[in-house]
């Protein structure tokens, strides 16, 4: 299984950077569409959906709503704001699981979820890729996000006791989640050391600031893994699907992204405007 894990996790690294370096904007927008929309065809199975004509008329309209949203005249601050609450909100949802399942938990508001779950990160990522260090953004991301998920895992193997949301996801502790953010925390301090101080004075001010900003993303990834953990739990599957080898499903793999990735392009928003 753990082999099966790695070489899985070898080819999305290899198709990672392929869409990285080797898609025009244009193709890397069409080949996140295409990444989302298999998670949110997992999705509308988790949301409840039965039918094969309910789960394709609910993909066809979010594959709608994803290309609207690229031509509406919403400031993009907005729409990441929007996702960094949703994210806050379930990560409430997550810590007084199970209470409010009763609410949450009917078929039209896990619809309604798909939009704030999957669009602010999908408006993310497309506006990260439109920035001029796209490459070094996404790349770092997923970097931080994947030392977070990395971390967490072994060093939860190795010592972890304390369980972090036992009514959620019993494997996961709290040693793993602090392993996770030094994980995350070693490689924005060897971004810092390596590449971005070729381009800016460091001091240890700006190192902090870079520092702090990793530890919240990461976080927040963390949270989008224990919110669908909830889902699942609530479900009763293991897993969102099975498309990845030893992973599971799409929405398995990018549970994390699609928390962290608004938190992301908040802060380089916010970096770049100061």
């Amino acid at each position: 299984m753990l082999i099966q894990r790695v070489l899985t996790s070898f080819v999305l690294l290899f198709i990672i950077l392929g869409s990285v370096f080797g898609l025009s904007e244009n193709n890397f927008t069409l080949f996140l569409g295409l990444v989302i929309s298999i998670a949110i065809w997992e999705w509308s199975a988790l949301a409840g959906l039965s039918t094969l004509a309910g789960r394709i008329s609910y993909l066809l309209l979010m594959i709608a709503v994803m290309y609207i949203s690229l031509h509406l005249p919403i400031p993009t601050f907005v729409s990441l704001a929007t996702g960094l609450l949703f994210w806050v909100i379930a990560f409430l949802l997550v810590c007084f699981f199970p209470d409010g399942q009763q609410f949450w938990g009917k078929i039209p508001i896990f619809l309604i979820i798909g939009l704030p779950l999957f669009i602010p990160g999908w408006l993310a990522f497309t506006w990260l890729r439109s920035q001029e260090y796209y490459s070094f953004h996404l790349l770092l991301l997923l970097a931080l996000v994947a030392a977070a998920d990395i971390g967490a895992f072994f060093t939860g193997k190795a010592i972890g006791r304390l369980s972090l949301a036992p009514r959620v996801s019993p494997n996961k502790t709290w040693e793993g989640f602090t392993g996770g953010l030094v994980a995350s925390g070693f490689v924005v301090t060897l971004v810092t050391v390596i590449l971005i101080s070729r381009v800016t004075e460091i001091n240890f001010q700006l190192w902090l600031k870079y520092f702090m900003s990793t530890l919240l993303i990461a976080s927040f990834s963390v949270v989008g893994d224990l919110f669908e953990s909830m889902i699942k739990r609530f479900r009763s599957v293991k897993d969102s699907g099975a498309i990845l080898p030893g992973h599971g499903g799409m929405l398995d793999r990018i549970d994390g992204l699609t928390a962290a990735v608004p938190v992301y392009a908040l802060l380089v928003m916010l970096m770049t405007k100061g």
